[in-house]
């Protein structure tokens, strides 16, 4: 049986075979491109800054002419940001300027508003020297025309769309999410707004698979369930293989009625592992067939949440134009002694806080891979290494995270 690593380094090599340049793309609005990951390189239209800019409000002036201070200088307009200069400034003169405002013809500093003093509307007295190129970036001093703002892949957050719209991209392409068909399989199951019957659960894992999906970038398809049948399962796994990824949940284990391996194999789905040793999520199947990535999921929703998080994310980054990212793991200490008798790497519902600026780690109590309420309590998964039977309190452990870890103290300034 694969470890977990094992199993994982088949599924990156995997997403190593899918190129960007195969990917399918769309031209959006930017305002919808958020979230998003770019699917082209952007270049700057124009120098920036476009032209020479005030960084204070102040003067502009000849430095020349401050030497020596205080100096005595003739007021001779006044330029506002958004405004073209209307004149060429001459030797002895100054002009009011604002902040952002463009720097007029002849002028080589921006004296601030600070170091001067207004003496009558047409004169003002400079009270310090300034050195040429003083307050005034010059233009094309940040970047120019041509320069590459950001590469294809670039995942499109706040300060990207700034950058977008100084650019003037109104419209971005970038690369279609990933569609992610999702089949829940099993005769025990009804659907969330009916009661169950005896024997029979509601389909959670539809749901909770679709929002992984969604959390992970992808767009989820769920079909209509597939009972134990080879015929049902053949029809709504042909249906799923119409994604760009299948979920298959349920159904791969050794039971009598596990059918769809079988179902794999006779639609020529190639099979790359059926098992991994862990715990718990041990009857995860990954799968491909052509571009089309597959996975045999778990029937219990814990199971079948850890199984995603491990394999399929990656799969869902690479199919957008991203990287497959490392998982989030960090280091802290165990509050509560582990006992694990699977012998398997066990991943264990848990909560983790930062506390005193120490990271501690605290089991959440579960039931077992039904179990799903348990998770509700839990902001990750502790480790429990392969062949470990014991994990003490106060030992160190490490914990994959579901999202990027709160609870830091604010800055104090």
């Amino acid at each position: 049986m694969l470890t977990v690593k094992a199993a994982r380094e088949i599924v990156l090599d995997h997403c190593g075979s899918v190129r960007t340049d195969h990917l399918s793309t769309e031209m959006v609005p930017l305002l919808a491109s958020q979230g998003r990951v770019l699917a082209e390189p952007v270049h700057l239209d124009l120098d920036q800054p476009p032209f020479d800019r005030s960084m204070r409000d102040g003067y502009a002036v000849k430095s020349r002419d401050l030497d020596p201070a205080p100096a005595r200088l003739r007021c001779v307009g006044e330029i506002k940001a958004g405004e073209a200069p209307s004149r060429i400034l001459e030797s002895g003169e100054a002009i009011q300027i604002m902040t952002g405002a463009p720097a007029p013809e002849g002028a080589d500093a921006v004296i601030m508003v600070e170091h001067t003093e207004r003496l009558s509307e047409d004169e003002v007295a400079v009270l310090r020297t300034l050195p040429p190129g003083a307050n005034i970036a010059p233009r094309g001093s940040e970047r120019r025309r041509g320069d590459l703002l950001m590469s294809t892949s670039t995942p499109l957050g706040v300060l990207e769309m700034g950058g977008l719209a100084a650019v003037g991209k109104s419209r971005v392409r970038v690369f279609q999410r990933p569609v992610a068909a999702i089949l829940a399989t099993g005769d025990e199951l009804v659907e969330v707004d009916q009661e169950p019957g005896p024997g029979q659960i509601r389909n959670s894992n539809a749901y909770s698979l679709s929002a992984q999906v969604v959390s992970h970038g992808g767009t989820p398809r769920v079909l209509a369930t597939a009972g134990d049948s080879l015929d049902q399962l053949r029809r709504q796994i042909r249906l799923g293989l119409q994604s760009d990824v299948l979920l298959v949940s349920g159904g791969v284990s050794a039971g009598k009625y596990d059918l769809v391996e079988d179902v794999f194999e006779e639609l020529g789905i190639q099979i790359q592992f059926e098992a991994v040793s862990m715990r718990p999520g041990k009857p995860t199947v990954f799968a491909r067939r052509g571009r089309q990535f597959v996975f045999g999921l778990p029937g219990n929703p814990v199971s079948t949440f850890v199984a995603f998080e491990l394999f399929v994310a990656p799969v869902l980054q690479v199919l957008q134009g991203l990287p497959a990212g490392a998982l989030t793991v960090v280091r802290g200490r165990l509050q509560e002694k582990i006992l694990e008798k699977s012998g398997r790497t066990a991943l264990l519902p848990a909560s983790v806080t930062l506390e005193s600026g120490d990271i501690r780690i605290r089991p959440v109590s579960w039931k077992g891979s039904a179990d799903i309420f348990s998770l509700a309590d839990a902001n990750g998964l502790v480790v429990v290494p392969l062949e470990c039977r014991e994990l003490s309190a106060g030992q160190e452990a490490d914990a994959l995270l579901f999202e990027p870890m709160t609870g830091l103290s604010d800055c104090e300034f």
